[in-house]
């Protein structure tokens, strides 16, 4: 199929529970006016809103020269980007997630200014003013600290670690060699993963100031548990992470000062102030940080007595 492939940018966005109908729109709006071929690919990762399903679906149907399709079972984050890969027609693939917003009527033409500068472009993400909704703090609170750390000069010093499916542009060649792990079929890490293939293979990536809204701010207690989630995950993939993860080396240099088991034992006796603190109004990013150490510390305790 790739020896067919037309000169020309897709754009693909897997969907999972979001209504990104304004957003489809835009991106189809500013696709057309790219004078190479152009196409706008989506795809329904089993929603279980059906109302939102069927609006995005609706919103997809109207749009000349986008192609919508709903998969009968959840594939998880790393499969549904692969499948929009294998179905796109073009030589350049641009990888947007659902819940964006686009920041500038020349989002999509400053991707294809730089489009022959290297073989993957990351152009970056960023957060509201403002919170947008109360209940939502812990995530609002964590992305904003982040944003000082997501301008492409900084994120150009360690190309690779900071790479985002968030926002990304790359030559259809080089992702039919890498692509996601369809391994990692709960949520977080696919990312960590796939920035690390492109850095063992050479592919070359340049980082731009190019951001989109990231509008997905999870309610407290939902981003908690995507957070577990997450944990859970990075220690499954520990081997094909390797150094990738920041959270998993400041594990192990506890694990090597033997401080693994009081951080344990220092969360449990906290777990619920700091729970409470988390799911609260003024959540604490600190005590997040050790939120998570302290989660990675007991699924690693429990999976080590498991296997005894």
């Amino acid at each position: 199929m790739d020896n067919q492939v037309s000169e020309g940018l897709s754009v693909l966005v897997p969907v999972y529970n979001w209504d990104c109908s304004n957003l489809l729109k835009e991106l189809h709006r500013q696709g057309r006016a790219i004078a190479s071929g152009f196409e706008l690919l989506v795809a329904d990762d089993c929603s279980s809103d059906l109302t939102l399903k069927e609006k995005v679906a609706s919103t997809a149907s109207a749009l000349e020269g986008c192609r919508y399709f709903a998969l009968d079972s959840n594939k998880g984050r790393a499969a549904i980007r692969n499948f929009l890969a294998d179905n796109a027609v073009y030589d350049k693939l641009l990888f947007i997630d659902c819940d964006a917003e686009t920041d500038s009527d020349t989002f999509l033409a400053a991707y294809m200014a730089v489009a022959g500068q290297a073989s993957v472009i990351c152009g970056g993400l960023r957060h509201p003013d403002r919170l947008p909704a109360p209940g939502k703090e812990l995530r609002y609170r964590y992305e904003k600290a982040a944003d000082r750390h997501r301008s492409a000069k900084f994120r150009s010093r360690h190309p690779y670690d900071n790479f985002t499916p968030f926002s990304f542009l790359i030559d259809r060649s080089v992702f039919q060699s890498v692509r996601f792990d369809e391994g990692i079929t709960a949520y977080g890490y696919e990312d960590v993963e796939f920035g690390m293939c492109l850095e063992s293979r050479g592919v070359p990536i340049l980082h731009i100031d190019n951001p989109l809204i990231h509008t997905g701010i999870d309610d407290n207690a939902d981003y908690l548990a995507k957070t577990d989630a997450a944990v859970s995950t990075l220690l499954q993939a520990e081997n094909s992470v390797g150094n990738g993860s920041k959270l998993l080396n400041t594990y192990r240099n506890l694990s090597r000062l033997h401080l693994a088991a009081p951080v344990r034992c220092l969360g449990r006796v906290a777990y619920p102030f700091i729970r409470r603190n988390l799911t609260g109004r003024h959540p604490v990013l600190f005590l997040f940080s050790f939120y998570k150490l302290y989660r990675l510390a007991l699924l690693d305790y429990q999976t080590r007595k498991t296997d005894r």
